[in-house]
């Protein structure tokens, strides 16, 4: 008798763990990164398993940090053997995923849930709104600066404007002092704006430097810095120094 129910016990758990295993949704790509230029045209392969097959009435944009749903769409979708893909276009324009950015989404998840005979399973896409923007002007301020007296510093602010979604991420990896075309001093220093609107910068010329540049009748320099962003675009700006009040 004991052997008996041991026999259909482990023959229950089995029947179990094979139902479970029949049972699997997977998609492709499971991560997409929105392009800030072109919004999102992503076509997504669902792979179903499912005894008997298994539908999806309809699709859910999802804001992953807080499991909240932001929209629903109506397309449905339907696996009809035990197993089998289904394919579907994603769009997203960029209107829609400005709304969204701007709302405070960073982490946006597209979810089905597929159901039939033998239950239902849910799966998503996720999708990062964290795109870096194009760098499309930069602006040094103030225009006219002065050095303080024997430090010889200034301090000047680099303003960044994007075109498109996100934010501007872009890099600098020195400021020139120039004379013309002439390259008088490099200042070796890296400025990185991640996402930031603004920077603040304090340069210094050396002193023995101004005061050689005094001598040879040279008041005047242009500060410059070119910023290039992560789709290699670059943009340039400058300020006039003056080397004596």
């Amino acid at each position: 008798m004991l052997r008996t129910t041991y026999c259909l016990t482990l023959a229950l758990l089995l029947g179990i763990q094979a139902a479970s295993a029949q049972q699997l949704v997977t998609v492709s790509p499971g991560q997409i990164r929105v392009d800030g230029e072109r919004g999102v045209r992503q076509t997504l392969t669902w792979r179903v398993a499912s005894r008997g097959g298994a539908g999806s009435v309809r699709a859910e944009f999802v804001n992953l940090d807080n499991n909240r749903v932001l929209e629903t769409r109506a397309v449905p979708l339907e696996v009809s053997g035990n197993s089998g893909t289904v394919s579907e276009q994603l769009t997203i324009s960029t209107a829609q995923a400005r709304r969204w950015y701007g709302a405070g989404v960073r982490r946006l998840g597209y979810r089905r849930t597929f159901s039939g005979a033998a239950g239902s399973l849910s799966n998503r896409v996720a999708i990062d709104l964290r795109f870096s923007a194009r760098l499309a002007s930069l602006n040094a301020s103030p225009a006219q600066q002065t050095l303080t007296g024997n430090s010889r510093q200034m301090m000047l602010k680099w303003d960044f404007r994007s075109s498109g979604l996100g934010e501007v991420r872009a890099v600098s990896d020195s400021g020139y002092f120039l004379r013309g075309d002439q390259v008088v001093y490099t200042v070796e220093q890296s400025l990185i704006s991640d996402g930031q609107q603004r920077i603040t910068e304090v340069v210094q010329l050396p002193p023995g430097l101004v005061a050689r540049l005094l001598a040879d009748g040279i008041e005047q320099l242009q500060y410059s810095r070119t910023f290039t962003d992560e789709k290699k675009r670059q943009r340039s700006a400058s300020v006039t120094v003056n080397l004596r009040r």
